[in-house]
Order: structure tokens, then sequence, then C-alpha cells
């Protein structure tokens, strides 16, 4: 298996992309302790961060003395009515510290359509992220928005998180 990640990794970095963290996306952290402890060493080794968002997971990386670990906030398939307010009040509950907020934004293109079924839930999670609304409630509220950058150098010690 580590052979295989390795590879995935020198993959993207020879072409040409220059990745940030590691995130195994829809199974959670990995599936298995060993491949989450085998996932940690090859961000460590590269230099990336690692997306861990259940309990388990964090709990493990804070015991390993890995600082920047997210709490995973808001929630997956909001039903489209009423979506904004959703978001709103998502925002305005979001607790201080740390929080990922993942989403999926897309423009509702015609090849964002051909991807895959969820195409109107994405397009409205991009419609309100890019709306004035959106940009004055994280005004108001004080919220900074980062990257994986920023994860990144906090978790190769070459930086502060912001």
């Amino acid at each position: 298996m580590e052979l295989e990640f390795r590879a995935l990794i020198d993959a993207v970095v020879d072409a040409g992309l220059a990745p940030t963290h590691l995130d195994f996306h829809s199974l959670a952290d990995g599936g298995r302790a060993d491949i989450l402890d085998l996932t940690v060493e090859l961000a460590r080794e590269y230099g990336l961060a690692v997306r861990v968002w259940l309990e388990p997971g964090r709990r493990k990386l804070r015991a390993r003395a890995c600082r920047w670990t997210t709490t995973p906030h808001g929630q997956h398939r909001i039903d489209l009515d009423g979506k904004p307010a959703r978001f709103a009040r998502l925002l305005r509950e979001l607790p201080a510290g740390l929080s990922e907020w993942a989403v999926h934004p897309s423009l509702g293109d015609e090849e964002s359509q051909a991807v895959g079924s969820l195409w109107r839930e994405r397009q409205t999670d991009y419609e309100f992220l890019t709306s004035p609304a959106a940009r004055d409630l994280i005004l108001e509220e004080g919220i900074q928005v980062i990257d994986y950058r920023a994860m990144q150098r906090a978790w190769s010690g070459s930086g502060p998180i912001w």
C-alpha cells in the first residue's frame, strides 16, 4: 500500500502540481488505523497536511502533537429550499477555533451537469459562497477563511496558520 500511495503523490508532483494535503474524501480517515498512520508519515515526509475529520483520527493526531486539527462543521446534503438561510445560520454558529466547512461549489454549467447528479446542489453552494450576503456575514462574524496551504505550513512547522 505504501508504494501505491507514494506513486500517487509522486504522479501529482511529477505533473507539475503542488499538493497541500492528503485526504481520503469519502473514506473516513483512511478507513483503518494503519492506513491513517501511513498517511500521516507520508504527509510528514512530503511536507503535507492531512485532512482528518472523525474524532478518533483527530484524537490520534492530537496525541502525536499535530497541532492543527479541524472541527468539522456544517452538514452534507442540505435541502435546496432555504439553503442560503441554513448556510448563514451555520456560519453564525461556527465555534471558536479552527473549523472545516466542506462544500463542493460548482458553476452548474453544462460540464458540471455532465459530471454528476449533484450539480444543482453544488451550484447553490457556489451561489451562496460567492454572494455579497456571505461575504458580509463572514466579515460581520470575524471569520478568517483559509485553505490547506495555511494548514500545510502549520503541519510542516514552517509558519503560523495565518
